[in-house]
């Protein structure tokens, strides 16, 4: 069987003479070198000891980076261990919020003042229509999670969301549940509009306060006259925002978590071969709902990749309404005790039409445990029962390249 290509292979092959050829440097430089050094001499090793047998071994270190393909499987991990514990007993709506491909390349020359606003803007335009009585009148949980690209590598900028279905009461005396047995509980055509709203508005507050980069190609909009008109055609466009059906079972639940936190812009599963000077991957053209293959030349794959790069210390997830950060342990807490009072007065309830179902609250809450205790796999090459754990660091010899 032919051993899978990754990022990492491709960039210790041809990094250096991509960073030649187009003069690369600052953090696309820094971080090709990293990747292409994951799990190798350069970054040192360590030792792993099974749980089950005595197997014994030693392991390179990875490089624990967020846009590294080979290293998301670990974080995802440890951060589905904590959302474990955090997990409701109720259905999960998701969320896609998108915003028009004229954005692009505002994106692209701002990332951080257009993704803060992407966040704003979409977690502004759930929490206020929830709280308005005709939709739901309660304080709902979010998160948010930032994607940058589409399924061909090129720029994509949107916003996953997932939230419980319903939200706690503003005295935190009960729980709110969803009136909508099949739907969301607001309309698309409400949500796009305001959030169509809350983001151009944002982003003229930026312009006003000189907080874009408007050089190079984007000199022209540096007028005001010309930023107007572009903000006018954005407001005459259809704004989608993508709503699924809730999610009942915990598996399903966390099957979406994990599929969309830890994602970067191609997983290495999906590169077929590197030939030729050209890479040949798959990817999913939604239109159709089929899969095809695509062939880019080295140089544009590792450009579309870079493309992708988030700033330094730029949070991807975010958390808002019960969920944020500072009261996020104790609304939880909270949110539980009250949908256990909610399964004690109605031990059954049917939710037809793809919602979840729901059932006794032992049932239900061993489902969670069991799901706990079982996702992480053995992963020993000798008695293939057991999980290896870190048993020692193995200094490294050389330094990671820069």
């Amino acid at each position: 069987m032919q051993q899978q290509i990754t990022i990492a292979d491709i960039f210790r092959e041809y990094g250096d003479g991509y960073i030649s050829r187009n003069n690369i440097r600052g953090q696309q430089k820094g971080l090709i070198h990293l990747l292409s050094s994951c799990r190798t001499s350069l970054m040192g090793s360590h030792f792993e000891k099974c749980d089950n047998c005595q197997y014994f071994g030693k392991a390179f270190n990875s490089c624990r980076n967020r846009h590294c393909p080979t290293c998301q499987n670990k974080d995802k991990l440890q951060w589905m261990d904590n959302r474990l514990k955090e997990l409701l007993p109720v259905g999960y709506y998701h969320l896609v919020f998108t915003i028009p491909h004229e954005l692009n390349p505002l994106c692209l020359k701002n990332k951080k003042v257009m993704y803060d606003i992407l966040f704003q803007a979409a977690s502004q335009t759930l929490l206020e229509l929830s709280r308005e009585g005709r939709h739901l009148g309660a304080c709902i949980g979010l998160i948010a999670v930032l994607h940058t690209w589409g399924q061909n590598m090129m720029e994509h900028p949107h916003l996953h969301c997932i939230m419980p279905a319903g939200g706690m009461s503003f005295d935190k005396d009960h729980w709110v549940h969803t009136r909508k047995k099949n739907d969301f509980f607001i309309h698309y055509k409400v949500l796009s509009e305001l959030f169509r709203g809350k983001f151009l508005d944002l982003v003229k507050q930026a312009y006003l306060r000189q907080k874009l980069d408007l050089k190079g190609s984007l000199s022209l909009l540096a007028s005001k006259a010309n930023f107007s008109r572009f903000m006018d055609r954005l407001y005459l466009k259809q704004w989608v925002v993508n709503i699924q059906k809730p999610l009942g079972r915990p598996e399903k639940i966390l099957e979406y978590l994990s599929r969309y936190v830890f994602r970067v812009a191609i997983s290495d599963r999906r590169i077929i071969e590197v030939k030729n000077g050209k890479v040949l991957f798959s990817w999913k053209d939604y239109r159709t709902g089929s899969f095809r293959k695509m062939s880019l030349d080295i140089d544009e794959f590792i450009r579309r990749f870079l493309l992708h790069i988030l700033p330094q210390g730029f949070f991807k997830v975010r958390y808002y309404g019960m969920f944020s950060s500072s009261m996020r342990g104790q609304n939880i807490e909270l949110a539980k005790s009250l949908l256990n009072q909610d399964l004690h007065q109605k031990t059954e309830e049917s939710l037809e039409d793809g919602r979840c179902l729901w059932e006794k609250q032992d049932t239900l809450w061993n489902d969670i445990l069991r799901m706990i205790l079982n996702y992480r796999k053995p992963n020993c090459p000798n008695c293939h029962q057991g999980r290896l754990h870190f048993a020692g660091i193995v200094p490294r010899s050389h330094g990671v390249p820069g």
